[in-house]
């Protein structure tokens, strides 16, 4: 975390040309939907930091007293929720913002970032499959949002045949930031040898949580398997406000399909540190697979606290979202800023990792 001292003179030296916000206002609107509606809250502000974590917000807050504009205000707020080292908890930029002041946006992107290791080769934004030579496939996924369901579920089925009868699948989620877990379900029959275990969420039952996601619940068919979903979540959350409710009333779950393809026989799964939350899912789910290989770097780490929420926030240049469920892997089995690690590394500085990949699937 940057020093207190520096965000100072940063915040005072930026010459931006922003709208005018009450800083303190958004400061205080920020601090307080955390507080009530965040999932990771309680485990992370406990006994041992209160003190002071206190005294950082304390002095935040006073800074934010004195702010005059959108940009050094951003500043302030997104180093307050950076303290808790949660990707699923964030302030951002709007769009909106961001394309009429670029310099400005990049000179904060400049300060938040870090330092990156330069790889040259260049990912795919598409999502395709292609056939790499008569062994080999690659299915190339780079993101797992709602808008990519589509996608998938045509791809594989007018390539049903292509794919039941090529032994080797290569799949490459690097960069896939995640989405949903509905969007990858066409893949997991392929995947598919043996019952997969998983540990549900748990959601943290507040007024505004409630409220979010009954508005959510307007936009889903009400008997379609994600709204009956939504609608056991938003009963048990009222009828246990202030607490952890867990719809599934079980600590573990176990999926079992009916019957599995004989195709492909190997899948390499090439991962990177912006593999995040759904695909982190997704990876939980196709290691537990005998077909599975995960190939690269550790991912992210951004899987457990999730079910991301926004939540409106009285600057317009400003958008919050909240996590507000929580795994039961936890505490016994984090993955946030660790991440799931692959079964064979491979150099960052390899050139062609597609490659690498498809000499060891020959090979095993």
């Amino acid at each position: 975390m940057k020093n207190l001292l520096l965000i100072f003179l940063l915040t005072n030296s930026l010459k931006l040309f922003a709208q005018d916000c009450n800083c303190r206002v958004n400061f205080d609107y920020m601090t307080s939907k955390v507080s009530r509606n965040y999932s990771g809250y309680r485990d992370k502000i406990n006994a041992g930091n209160k003190e002071k974590f206190t005294l950082f917000t304390k002095e935040l807050r006073e800074k934010a007293s004195a702010i005059k504009t959108t940009d050094a205000c951003f500043i302030v707020l997104k180093t307050w929720t950076n303290y808790f080292q949660d990707q699923h908890l964030k302030v951002q930029l709007n769009g909106d913002y961001k394309k009429a002041n670029p310099a400005q946006t990049k000179e904060i992107n400049a300060y938040f970032s870090q330092k990156k290791e330069i790889v040259s080769e260049q990912l795919s934004g598409q999502t395709e499959i292609q056939q790499l030579d008569e062994q080999t496939l690659l299915l190339r996924l780079p993101s797992f949002e709602w808008s990519e369901k589509k996608m998938i579920d045509s791809l594989l089925k007018s390539q049903q045949a292509l794919l039941k009868k090529t032994p080797n699948w290569i799949i490459d989620i690097r960069g896939n930031g995640g989405g949903t877990d509905y969007t990858f379900q066409s893949l997991i029959p392929y995947l598919y040898t043996q019952a997969y275990i998983g540990k549900p969420d748990e959601y943290w039952s507040s007024e505004d949580n409630i409220a979010i996601l009954e508005k959510n619940l307007k936009g889903l068919n009400p008997i379609s398997p994600q709204g009956n979903f939504l609608k056991a979540i938003i009963s048990l959350m009222k009828k246990h406000p202030g607490q952890f409710i867990n719809p599934l009333g079980k600590d573990t779950f176990s999926n079992t399909l009916d019957s599995s393809y004989t195709y492909p026989k190997k899948i390499g799964i090439l991962i990177s540190r912006e593999t995040l939350s759904s695909a982190e899912s997704f990876l939980l789910i196709a290691k537990q697979s005998k077909k599975v290989t995960l190939f690269g770097e550790n991912s992210g780490g951004s899987l457990d606290y999730a079910n991301t929420q926004y939540f409106d926030i009285p600057c317009d240049d400003y958008s919050l979202a909240i996590a507000i469920s929580r795994s039961k892997r936890l505490p016994e089995n984090p993955i946030d800023n660790i991440g799931i690690p692959p079964d064979v590394k491979i150099n960052p500085l390899e050139k062609d990792k597609v490659r690498f990949v498809q000499q060891q699937l020959k090979l095993k």
